[in-house]
């Protein structure tokens, strides 16, 4: 039979691909007969080959069994199952110039059982591919936070010194100090620290620390109260 000899694809390639029409699909179509044609056209090819023949009825009688109990089958796994039935991984089913139907019907239940693990393993690969997708958008955010923090960081740094980064780091001052004072008393300077802290002792680092988180929070609710 040509579809079978064309027929060099496994099940595991068969379980990805989508759109190829059923058993069930055929009979909906084209009717039951069209389906059980197919499956007959099938069994023909294999009995010819094992040099055995059943009449009319019984290929019927066989193909409709097939058909009522695995309809669920697409073509391409059907002739996967014929192929394999006729190369003899499915077991023997021919017994002198007999055919034992059951044997047919037996491996077309091992076959059903191997499409599942197919199935199955599709679907594990899949679940990991998730896993493997969502591990990488966590490590991109990460690395993302990451590159944040470094560059505010660094940012912090070069806005004791630049004027403009100290700009860009707090974009909004308020009206109640002089922006030198802020920027000169950020950076260490202690005669700008000794404004601000009206002649207290504040060491550089602890001026730097405090006006950072008052400018901060001074900037974001800025940003709230401009939102509103």
């Amino acid at each position: 039979m040509v579809a079978q000899l064309n027929c060099n694809i496994s099940l595991d390639e068969i379980v990805r691909r989508s759109g190829i029409p059923t058993l069930s699909d055929v009979s909906k179509v084209y009717g039951n007969a069209t389906s059980v044609e197919v499956i007959t056209e099938h069994l023909k090819s294999v009995l010819c080959y094992a040099g055995v023949e059943l009449s009319p009825e019984q290929l019927a009688e066989t193909s409709l069994s097939i058909l009522s109990s695995y309809y669920f089958l697409n073509l391409a796994e059907l002739c996967v199952f014929f192929v394999q039935l006729k190369n003899g991984s499915r077991g023997q089913f021919v017994w002198g110039s007999r055919v034992n139907n059951q044997a047919i019907m037996v491996a077309l239940h091992d076959f059903c059982e191997d499409r599942k693990e197919a199935y199955v393993r599709l679907e594990k690969e899949k679940k990991r591919r998730e896993v493997e997708k969502s591990f990488c958008r966590i490590d991109d955010a990460a690395s993302a936070m990451v590159k944040g923090i470094d560059e505010y960081s660094k940012l912090k740094e070069e806005a004791k010194n630049d004027y403009s980064a100290f700009r860009r780091l707090f974009p909004q001052l308020p009206n109640n100090y002089k922006p030198e004072d802020l920027f000169n008393a950020y950076g260490g300077k202690e005669t700008a620290i000794r404004t601000l802290f009206r002649g207290k002792e504040v060491s550089a680092e602890e001026a730097s620390d405090r006006i950072c988180k008052y400018l901060i929070d001074y900037n974001v609710k800025f940003k709230n109260n401009t939102n509103h």
